[in-house]
């Protein structure tokens, strides 16, 4: 099993790396975009292998307290995900008047990934902190 995933992960590394160099070699600066494209839905597929792998592990490969631990995390980043959608405003910002107007939905979801980004970022800093806090006294 163990020479398994190292095979799989030289594979992601190895097209990672091509994408990277055919970006760098490709990517003439034409502003057709394809290149760009490729490159940020392939870093969506490792995004959405991290998750899968994040949630499901821990329930496969049971330690004790891995499944709870893992539901506690995903209820934990589901709030926090419903309470940034809460704090989107949507509004319009001002932009040139050569750039289409982003929808509602579009702003909305943006001002949500923001203000999760600046929540996560804070109980990450909050967790290190208080974490070797707390170690440092028991």
């Amino acid at each position: 099993m163990k020479n398994k995933s190292k095979l799989i992960l030289y594979v992601l590394l190895a097209i990672s790396v091509v994408i990277g160099v055919a970006f760098l070699f490709l990517n003439k600066g034409t502003g057709d975009g394809t290149m760009v494209s490729t490159i940020l839905n392939w870093a969506y597929i490792l995004l959405a292998i991290a998750i899968l792998l994040a949630i499901f592990l821990p329930m496969v490969y049971r330690s004790g307290r891995g499944g709870k631990k893992t539901l506690i995390n995903i209820c934990v980043f589901l709030g926090a995900l419903v309470i940034s959608y809460l704090l989107a405003s949507g509004n319009p910002v001002s932009l040139s008047s050569s750039v289409a107007e982003p929808t509602h939905g579009t702003l909305k979801m943006t001002d949500t990934v923001l203000i999760m980004s600046i929540i996560l970022l804070v109980v990450a800093i909050l967790v290190t902190i208080f974490g070797s806090l707390l170690r440092r006294k028991s």
